[in-house]
Parts: C-alpha cells; sequence; structure tokens
C-alpha cells in the first residue's frame, strides 16, 4: 500500500491511497473469513465452512464494504505510524471517495480524510479577534427600582372617572372573538394601557365605548366596558422607600447593592457573549470540520430532543413544521448547523484545555464546594460521591476554560449603528 497526502482542509487532512491486486485479495480473504464466523451454514459449524461455500452467502456488496474499511483503516495507520508528532488523532477515518476495479488487477485506489485536534493555546486565543459588549447597567438598575415601587404600590376603589395613571379592570368585546375578556391594566401605562388611555380617560364605572386601536401588527375592534377603577398610591423614591423594601438604610445603599448586582450579571452575560464569538471565530479560522457520521448522529440527537420537548407539550413535530411554516429539510438543515455548533465549541474547549493544562485539584474541588453549596444541593450533586467530585471537577475545568478564552482574545469595539441597536 502506498498513499500521499493530497489535501489540507483545515482540521483534517486527506490521504490518497492503492492497494495492490494481492493487497485487495488478502483484505477480500480476510473479510470473508471474518463473515464466515458469524455466518450459519447448513451442514458446516460456525467458522468451518470452506470459503468457496461462504462467498455464496456473502454479497459482493457487503464484501466491497468491508474491504474499504479495511482499506481506510490501514491508511490511517500508515499515516499515523509516520507522524507521530501529529496533534491526537480523532474520530474513525473518513472514506471520502474510492476506486474498485472490476478487473482484479488494477487493485483499489481509496481517498481517506483523517481528523486532528485542533491546536488551540494561548497563541490562537490571542490572536482572535471579537467585538466587545456594552456593559451599562443604569437602565437594569431603573428597572429593578419601577419593579420595587410596584410592589410596594397600594390602591384604593376610586369615585368618579378613570385618568391617566388609575388601575383599571375592564371587559373587551372585539369582533373577532367569540367571547368577551377581562383584563386588568393601567392607563396609560404599557401597551395595552395606552393604546385604551383614549377611550377611557373620563369613563365612569359601568359605562361603555367602542374603540378601534392598532396593537403591534393587528388592529382590533369592538367595545370595551370599564368594570372597575383604583386610584394607585405610588410611594416616593427615598430613604423611608428604601428601607421598606429591605434592610437598606438609605436609598442610596440600595442603589448600590442593586448596581453591584446587575454589574456582576452583566459581566457574566458579557463573558459569555465574548466567549461565544472567540468560538465562532476560531472554528471559521481555523476551518473545524467532522465525519459525516459524527454530523448526521448529533443532528439526529438534537431532533429526537426536539421531539420529545414538543411531545411534551402535546404537539408532534409535523403540527411543529406546520404552525412554523418550515419544511422537515429546513428543519433538519438548520438543527444540523446548531449541532455543529456545539461539536466546535466542546472540541476547541477540550483543545484548549489540553494545551493549556487546564486542571482542578482537590484543593480546587474543596473550594468550589464551599462556595456553591446551596446550588449544588439544589442540583442533587452529591459532594461526598467520585462522581459528584469528578462532575465538580469538570465545572472547574470548564469555567476556567472559558474565562482563559474570554480573557485572551483582543477585543474591539462595536460600530456606532450596533451600539445604537443594543
Amino acid at each position: 500500500m502506498e498513499y500521499t497526502t493530497t489535501n489540507k482542509i483545515g482540521n483534517s487532512t486527506v490521504l490518497s491511497a492503492t492497494f495492490s491486486a494481492d493487497e485487495v485479495s488478502a483484505m477480500r480473504r480476510e473479510a470473508t473469513l471474518a463473515m464466515a464466523g458469524k455466518l450459519r451454514i447448513p451442514g458446516f459449524r460456525p467458522g468451518k465452512a470452506p470459503l468457496s461455500i461462504v462467498a455464496k452467502y456473502v454479497s459482493d456488496e457487503e464484501l466491497k464494504d468491508d474491504v474499504l474499511q479495511k482499506a481506510a483503516s490501514q491508511t490511517y495507520v500508515a499515516f499515523l505510524k509516520e507522524h507521530k508528532e501529529t496533534d491526537a488523532l480523532i474520530f474513525e477515518p473518513e472514506l471520502v471517495d474510492s476506486v474498485l476495479e472490476d478487473d482484479a488487477a488494477k487493485g483499489l485506489k481509496v481517498d481517506v480524510r483523517v481528523f486532528e485536534m485542533p491546536k488551540a493555546d494561548h497563541n490562537l486565543w490571542s490572536s482572535v479577534e471579537v467585538e466587545d459588549v456594552p456593559t451599562d447597567t443604569a437602565k437594569a438598575v431603573e428597572r429593578r427600582i419601577r419593579a420595587l415601587v410596584d410592589a410596594v404600590t397600594e390602591t384604593s376603589p376610586k369615585d368618579g372617572p378613570a385618568a391617566h395613571g388609575d388601575s383599571v379592570t375592564v371587559t373587551v368585546a372585539t369582533e373577532k372573538s367569540q367571547n368577551p375578556y377581562h383584563t386588568e391594566f393601567t392607563v396609560g401605562e404599557g401597551e395595552v394601557g395606552k393604546a385604551y388611555e383614549p377611550f377611557l380617560t373620563g369613563m365612569n364605572v359601568g359605562e361603555s365605548k367602542h374603540f378601534s386601536v392598532q396593537m403591534q401588527e393587528s388592529a382590533l375592534e369592538g367595545d370595551i366596558t370599564l368594570d372597575g377603577v383604583a386610584e394607585k398610591h405610588i410611594p416616593e423614591v427615598n430613604d423611608e422607600f428604601a428601607r421598606t423594601v429591605g434592610a437598606f438604610d438609605s436609598l442610596v445603599e440600595l442603589r448600590k447593592t442593586l448596581e453591584e448586582d446587575e454589574q456582576h450579571k452583566a459581566d457574566d452575560a458579557r463573558k459569555d457573549t465574548i466567549f461565544g464569538r472567540a468560538i465562532e471565530t476560531a472554528a471559521e479560522k481555523l476551518g473545524i470540520d467532522f465525519p459525516g457520521y459524527v454530523r448526521r448522529d448529533a443532528t439526529q440527537e438534537r431532533l429526537g430532543e426536539i421531539k420529545d420537548s414538543l411531545a411534551r407539550n402535546g404537539l408532534s413535530l409535523n403540527e411543529y413544521l406546520k404552525y412554523n411554516n418550515i419544511s422537515a429539510e429546513q428543519l433538519t438543515k438548520d438543527v444540523e448547523a446548531d449541532a455543529v455548533k456545539l461539536l466546535q465549541r466542546d472540541l476547541l474547549m477540550e483543545a484548549t484545555e489540553r494545551a493549556c493544562s487546564i486542571v482542578a485539584g482537590d484543593v480546587d474541588i474543596e473550594a468550589y464546594v464551599e462556595l456553591h453549596k446551596g446550588e449544588l444541593g439544589k442540583a442533587g450533586i452529591d459532594t461526598t460521591t467520585e462522581n459528584g467530585r469528578k462532575t465538580i471537577r469538570n465545572v472547574i475545568v470548564w469555567e476556567n476554560t472559558r474565562s482563559l478564552i474570554a480573557g485572551a482574545v483582543q477585543l474591539k469595539e462595536l460600530s456606532e449603528t450596533k451600539q445604537e441597536a443594543q
């Protein structure tokens, strides 16, 4: 057998190998012998029938497939022996092309693709450039303050017409619906409240009006009846308010606590986003790919998860496709793209872990357990067992690897257009 390296594609190499007629004959004989041990041939014990008899029970297609797989394996082994310095080879070799001539004298030619562990070290990640993520927490803090205000706001029945800021209960009967429905909202606040404000302002309890409103992409027309109106007593946001909603001595202390909490969340979200962008950039840069069978298995596994999730919600896959107006082929294509991204992420994480010698010892595990006791208990992880400690070790290694990647990449500022969009 002779082979040559014909092409390097990302993390894979295509090898072109030729086998002589004698080598093909030997592989056919070996394949036939292997099948003879599994066949039940009348008059013979398993594995004892002459090969000439066995051949009558074995199809040429079966033999051809077995020979091709043996040829691919031999090519793979030969390449591995001559390239001992090559990074760890992964997956089974993939047969991408073959020519098995009818004339045995011409032998066999196969093209085999072998896959390597990508080189994901510090040098790789420091050469990756991704867009940074802004972490302005001011709006998040204000949302938290408004939520606290809503939580302690009290209402009291109101005599008189509804006005902006009042809490109302209404009955809405639209021309498109069979039955009227009841709902509650604040006049002038939120999408619903603002849409109905022109009709409700000045209405008294029991009064009805005809309405026509545009809400998002749909138009509604019908009658609205005011069933009840209450005045909202919104507290002033001051030190007294801060003491009401928690163990805070002042509004300054409350805001500081909320800012620290939101900044922590923003930092975690920023790291997640940078990490995700780094993985996608590196995968594209390295041209990371996988054998067809790996892609198919990952896709089918994900499709199975989708089907199970739909079944738990009382839907079939066909119903899901119909409701979302997509074909089964398009869904499979989309799922495969997502599955490959996850495969790329996991492979790059493993490669980085190896290249950068990221490990977690007993001291690291004990420290993690002490810091996350509550979370581990809720997750049902028994930290006294070997499996539990193994799980924690994997979590620590994963987090440390993620942090290394997010911290090593080069960051560039978002364009003004993207900043405005966010």
